[in-house]
């Protein structure tokens, strides 16, 4: 399934890339940075006697924001994104990991003079860059990896638009990809990642 969906994110992208309306749209380029919490979600962690926390991270990368008109745009973004969480019990587990992300998000603004407000939502794709693996405080080499090596899931958000150059937004990460590696008849635990963003994001 997640290599279905990283096809059809691709073949959409460039379906929008290629069609008439994006080829006569206003195209700005632009950075995007911000703070990530983090949180495992999943049923499977209530098998654990212990207490689930966020974890704090960073997000950021570049966009491509295509505005077909004054109220739609559509905008490809290319982040890097920190995940993961904290299970604080007997062995206070941690468990992180970096992410290349590719959202495609669908985004509809109110069309006012000065601050726009924003709503949007939108596929995601991530790629693992890295994990890491702490308990008690210390971290643990990995002989074999714990997490799996893509992630994906839907993006929520809304913000402002303020004139033309200036954005801020808070949007929501539901990772729907279990992540952890089968550990038991072949089978991964209902584990995945949920992470709310804040970003300011610049366009020129």
């Amino acid at each position: 399934m997640k290599k279905g969906l990283s096809y059809c994110l691709v073949a959409a992208f460039l379906f929008l890339l290629f069609s008439p309306s994006i080829l006569r749209a206003d195209v700005q380029f632009g950075f995007r940075l911000g703070g990530n919490s983090a949180k495992l979600t999943g049923d499977d962690l209530k098998d654990f006697e212990a207490t689930v926390k966020s974890k704090v991270g960073f997000v950021g990368g570049v966009f491509v924001a295509f505005n077909l008109g004054k109220m739609l745009t559509i905008e490809p973004e290319i982040l890097y994104t920190m995940k993961g969480g904290t299970v604080e019990g007997e062995y206070g587990e941690k468990i992180s990991a970096d992410y290349l992300e590719i959202p495609l998000l669908i985004k509809v603004k109110l069309p006012l003079p000065g601050i726009k407000p924003v709503v949007f939502v939108g596929p995601a794709v991530g790629f693992k860059l890295k994990e890491k693996y702490e308990l008690n405080g210390e971290e643990i080499p990995l002989e074999e990896k714990i997490l799996k090596n893509n992630d994906y899931g839907a993006i929520f958000g809304a913000g402002v638009d303020i004139g033309r150059h200036f954005m801020i937004d808070v949007r929501y990460s539901l990772g729907l990809q279990k992540i952890i590696t089968a550990i038991e008849d072949d089978t991964s635990p209902d584990i995945k990642n949920g992470v709310w963003s804040a970003t300011i994001g610049i366009a020129f």
